[in-house]
């Protein structure tokens, strides 16, 4: 009994949807809860070609059907959540949001688009940053205010250490350690801490339920816009072309419309990993897009089928930080994951006919 945490290490775009909802899935979670950001992660897996993801909701509860809940420290674009709640076929029952969480507006999404601030940081440009602005300035509708919210209103706070006595839930966080407002290199940051610590606080959970922290790192950090990558080279775009692993952000740049390239570290700057983990009292750690780091890992699903070259990555980061890597991501199909334990579920018929219902 009691709850795992699923954060974000480096500048996000780990994984940490698909990393959750193995997890959950792997747990029987009761629930997965959001405690922190509003609709501005993306968190997704693909399945075949389809690309399956969420903005307002954890992507935890997808392939075990846990239930989902959105504490007091998410705010809610009303939109995004009903449209997601649809395309999932989510009954009130199974999804909560707790009526004290701020609300995203429309207003709030324009006037995001139109900032010269936002632009220039890399903004998704999904309201989250002015809700919460005026969330702290008290001038923010709730959640208790908007009539479509009515049948999906929980205490979510009561609603998560309940279920936490009774078996094991799920707290997913969003965007990456470093891009926290608290932690982050500002104002290159989101507008909220993004650690362990404010998920839980976010949520409402007593810190005492905690099992686990699981910090999702790539084998290979990336980053999008400026800033520093700690100290590690870079690939360049013509590296990574050859290499096969470029990797396109779900941002537009204004100036050509086309997405932007993530930048690539060619290795990782132990001295930020090291600190990723002690901000976020992490005791395991998922190691993604293995593949990247070495392409003869590509899909494999057992422990004793990852190569010798991604066990002496492994070594390394269990040398450097002391803490132990338990799941590594090997692949872009949602099926791409092992763990050190060989412990995670059969994928079942009921299951993939589920998934492909959402494509």
């Amino acid at each position: 009994m009691g709850a795992n945490i699923v954060v974000g290490g480096f500048w996000g775009d780990e994984g940490k949807g698909l990393v959750s909802a193995w997890q959950a899935y792997k747990d029987h979670a009761l629930g997965v809860f959001r405690g922190c950001g509003g609709s501005n992660p993306e968190h997704g897996l693909f399945f075949g070609e389809q690309y399956l993801k969420t903005n307002q909701l954890p992507l935890g509860f997808i392939l075990g059907q846990a239930l989902i809940g959105l504490g007091p420290g998410t705010a809610v674009d009303v939109n995004k959540f009903l449209k997601e709640v649809n395309r999932f076929s989510i009954p009130p029952e199974k999804v909560r949001i707790d009526p004290l969480c701020p609300i995203i507006t429309p207003e709030n999404i324009q006037e995001e688009i139109g900032s010269t601030n936002m632009n220039a940081i890399g903004s998704t440009k999904s309201g989250t940053g002015i809700a919460m602005a005026h969330a702290a300035l008290r001038i923010a509708p709730l959640a208790r205010d908007i009539d479509a919210l009515q049948p999906y209103l929980s205490d979510i706070p009561q609603l998560a250490n309940d279920l936490a006595e009774q078996g094991t839930i799920s707290l997913e966080a969003t965007q990456g350690t470093f891009l926290s407002r608290y932690h982050g290199e500002y104002p290159n940051v989101t507008s909220v801490d993004v650690t362990a610590p404010s998920v839980i606080a976010g949520v409402g959970l007593n810190w005492r339920q905690v099992e686990n922290v699981i910090v999702c790192v790539k084998a290979l950090p990336t980053r999008e816009g400026t800033g520093p990558m700690g100290a590690v080279d870079e690939f360049t775009l013509e590296e990574m072309q050859v290499l096969g692993i470029v990797e396109y952000s779900s941002i537009i740049d204004p100036r050509t419309g086309q997405r932007e390239v993530r930048r690539k570290a060619k290795g990782i700057d132990y001295s930020l990993l090291k600190r990723i983990i002690m901000l976020n009292g992490a005791n395991q750690i998922a190691l993604t897009f293995a593949e990247h780091y070495d392409p003869e890992v590509r899909d494999v699903r057992l422990w004793s089928g990852l190569t010798a070259r991604v066990k002496q990555l492994i070594a390394e980061i269990e040398k450097r930080t002391g803490v132990e890597v338990t799941l590594v991501n090997t692949g872009k199909q949602w099926t791409s994951m092992v763990s050190k334990f060989n412990d995670l579920p059969m994928v079942s018929d009921d299951l993939v006919k589920r998934l492909q219902s959402y494509c």
